[in-house]
């Protein structure tokens, strides 16, 4: 696959990127989407004697067969809040369908964080503003410039970045890690970056290094919060634990995890 090169203005360094994105679109990166894994694929039987003993409870043994395999996986779609497809007209509807699953699924129940309503992901010219759903977003239509500029760079940053820049990276599976201090927050700040530097590469093993982003977002309410494609934690008291609590739970799940 061929990467596009970063862009030197957007990120200084790895974890603390110091300028706005730049205007100049980069060709786009196309993603290659995970496959779901089939469990529902019918059990043959090829003993004749055994035959005779089973086809009664093949029924009953086809259910549990199947719950066992699909419960190896992971939790089940409908454990999982269900969402729903709203826009509006920054971000329409029409001609746009949400992803499947809807929310992404999650590593371990009960999720962490709360299911958002899912806005279209369609992409939208540079310059175009969207007016988000959920604040902080969590989903929407976004820039598409490729990495580096849209989706951003991984990594901590100090300036804040319009959101149409980074949802394209909740999108690609990235956990957001949002602040918000007024008064400043250095010390926190400090610890969320040695958190990021702690972390491992990609679980799905596509780049090397961890897709999370670390930002500051002044318009939420909360001082803390962590989101991810559908997915919200509000974090009133900082906790590097619950931080991290949502990004072991969400990592690896996004509607285009397998994209840079």
């Amino acid at each position: 696959m061929t990467v596009a090169p970063r862009s030197r203005s957007i990120c200084a360094t790895v974890d603390l990127p110091v300028a706005m994105p730049p205007v100049r679109p980069i060709k786009r990166i196309q993603p290659t989407l995970l496959r779901g894994q089939a469990c529902n694929e019918p059990i043959a039987w090829y003993s004749g004697s055994v035959r005779k003993f089973l086809v009664p409870l093949a029924p009953a043994l086809g259910i549990i067969f199947t719950l066992a395999a699909c419960g190896s996986s992971g939790p089940s779609a409908s454990a999982v809040p269900s969402v729903k497809f709203v826009g509006n007209s920054t971000c329409a509807t029409a001609g746009a369908t949400p992803y499947s699953p809807s929310p992404p699924r999650v590593n371990t129940m009960p999720p962490v964080g709360q299911a958002i309503n899912e806005m279209p992901h369609m992409h939208v010219e540079q310059g175009m503003k969207v007016t988000y759903d959920h604040n902080p977003p969590t989903s929407g239509c976004h820039y598409n410039l490729g990495y580096g500029t849209a989706p951003i760079q991984t990594g901590a940053y100090d300036r804040e970045i319009p959101a149409e820049f980074w949802v394209h990276n909740l999108e690609h599976g990235y956990i957001a890690v949002l602040y918000n201090c007024p008064s400043g927050c250095s010390t926190e700040f400090q610890k969320l970056r040695t958190w990021y530097k702690g972390l491992p590469k990609d679980p799905e093993g596509l780049v090397p290094y961890p897709k999370v982003i670390i930002l500051p977002w002044s318009t939420m309410t909360v001082p803390f919060a962590a989101v991810s494609w559908d997915w919200y934690d509000p974090i009133p008291n900082f906790s590097i634990a619950e931080v991290q609590r949502f990004y072991a739970n969400h990592a690896g799940h996004a509607p285009e995890a397998r994209a840079v």
